[in-house]
């Protein structure tokens, strides 16, 4: 190749490889809306509208896809309205309430955390984009309270005539009780398990020493978790063993994982005074959600703002 041609090879490699990292550019930089003098980028709506387009198995450009979009980016900007409304009124969520929320998502899910987090990722999120999502819901949970909650009644005659005419819903459903030991890679897992197997450690303590779940600090125990709930393969496991029994050394993503079935436990109906404030919150979501929409309308009302897709 000549040296003119080389030249020209060169510049026009130069032009394209510009081309694309302004394209890059454009894409984070350009704004998708201004809410209040904040702005929501076209890059933070793709990212959100991704992870529930291939949950719900959606392609981005299907009616469906830019109905989804149009959706998430309304709630982005509900979103903002509401911190700034939080801001306003001096209500924050603390760091400590999003990871504590984050544990019990965890174990609600019944599965050890690497699995957990695993997930997150088929789903195409992480746990960056996911604790975010706790933080909103927590504060919006917050200025419900604050500011809608309050103004919603339900009478203790509303709540009686419900529990008498909706008895059979209150059986109770199956619960599972269960340990989780999740040892790191680097540890020498086997020497582990067998200590705890032979009954030379007990199996909370290991969990204590060794364990890297959300459980360990209260020695590997979740407790009361809905069996009917659980993921079809910890619900087979579970299923498999005995009351007290461990599973083999299970590997996972984040290390290797045991676990031991505690107990599964039998329905049990519910008193009046256990179902009361199941009832009460039944009775009050639906008003709820009507005063939640009338003041996230108020305040879509009075904000400035400029949607620019």
């Amino acid at each position: 190749m000549s040296a003119v041609r080389i030249k020209i090879f060169a510049v026009c490699l130069v032009c394209l490889l510009c081309g694309t990292v302004r394209a890059a550019e454009n894409t984070v930089n350009k704004i998708a809306a201004v809410v209040n003098g904040e702005m929501i980028s076209l890059h933070e709506l793709r990212m959100h509208t991704a992870a529930e387009l291939a949950r719900r198995g959606l392609a981005p450009d299907s009616p469906e896809g830019r109905e989804l979009q149009r959706m998430i980016l309304e709630t982005l900007t509900n979103d903002i309205l509401l911190r700034q409304e939080a801001k306003r009124y001096k209500l924050s969520v603390s760091n400590a309430e999003v990871e504590e929320e984050y544990k019990r998502s965890v174990q609600r899910s019944g599965m050890p955390l690497a699995q957990f987090e695993e997930n997150l990722k088929k789903q195409k999120t992480d746990v960056v984009t996911y604790k975010e999502r706790i933080s909103n819901a927590l504060l919006r949970q917050r200025i419900a309270t604050f500011m809608v909650i309050r103004k919603v009644f339900v009478t203790p005659d509303e709540v009686a005539a419900y529990y008498e005419k909706h008895k059979d819903e209150f059986g109770g459903e199956r619960t599972a009780d269960f340990s989780v030991l999740m040892i790191p890679d680097g540890k020498n897992y086997q020497e582990i398990y067998q200590k705890v197997k032979s009954g030379g450690m007990n199996f909370e303590d290991a969990a204590r020493q060794y364990s890297t779940d959300p459980s360990a600090g209260n020695g590997g125990r979740v407790r009361g978790v809905p069996f009917d709930r659980l993921p079809p393969e910890m619900k087979k496991l579970l299923s498999g063993l005995k009351d007290g029994q461990m599973s083999p050394l299970l590997r996972t993503r984040g290390g290797v994982v045991v676990i031991r079935r505690d107990s599964i436990n039998e329905p049990k109906p519910l008193t009046f005074e256990e179902a009361r404030p199941r009832i009460e919150e039944m009775l009050r979501a639906p008003l709820l959600e009507e005063r939640f929409k009338e003041y996230i309308g108020q305040l879509r009302g009075k904000a400035v703002i400029d949607i620019r897709i």
